[in-house]
């Protein structure tokens, strides 16, 4: 897939956001919804035991929602605070070595929210398309849930969003009613919270 193509998928199915995950929750609130990866919405894995769980429930959701074997896309994210760096992520951190990414367009991070970002601080994010199938991608889970990286998984075909974070996985998906499908399936994983964070 180019650069074109990617862009002409994401405008066709999420108009309203550009590819920042943090955004989505906002943008598609009414398709949004929040599991976390530990019991009592504990934020972060101690030892083996505790990641067994923490990777055994994000496989099993993410299987659920992309399925085996299917082809999906990885978009790494990068944060660059103005400081004009020349090397990507995805060319420095060895977890996406054994992908073939794509760089997308770089967004200016003022343009989106003026009172949080300075002028010179831009998001550039690339793509990789992979296949989903459990455990396979255990590592760069991991990497993700130390927030060592930030990363989130896309299926335009099955028009869902998986985008997984120090704490827990992000999910958008096609309408309300598979959401609320899926939130009660996944209940006993969910926030308490009333917001669902």
């Amino acid at each position: 897939m180019t650069k074109e193509g990617f862009q002409k998928l994401w405008t066709l199915n999420y108009p309203d956001t550009v590819p920042i995950s943090y955004l989505f929750k906002h943008d598609y609130s009414e398709r949004w919804f929040r599991i976390h990866s530990l019991p009592n919405s504990k934020r972060y894995a101690e030892d083996e035991s505790e990641w067994q769980i923490l990777l055994s429930r994000q496989n099993e959701i993410i299987t659920d929602f992309f399925g085996l074997e299917t082809p999906i896309l990885i978009v790494a994210e990068e944060y660059n605070w103005g400081d004009n760096r020349q090397i990507h992520i995805t060319d420095e951190e060895d977890i996406f070595k054994p992908f073939s990414f794509v760089r997308l367009d770089n967004i200016e991070l003022n343009k989106i929210d003026s009172e949080e970002y300075n002028e010179p601080d831009i998001y550039r994010p690339a793509f990789a398309l992979t296949i989903w199938k459990p455990k396979y991608h255990d590592n760069l889970l991991r990497e993700i849930a130390n927030d060592n990286i930030r990363a989130y998984f896309i299926s335009f075909d099955k028009n869902v969003i998986v985008a997984p974070y120090d704490g827990g996985v992000d999910f958008v998906l096609k309408d309300i009613a598979t959401k609320e499908n899926y939130k009660n399936k996944y209940r006993q994983w969910l926030s308490e919270r009333e917001d669902g964070l």
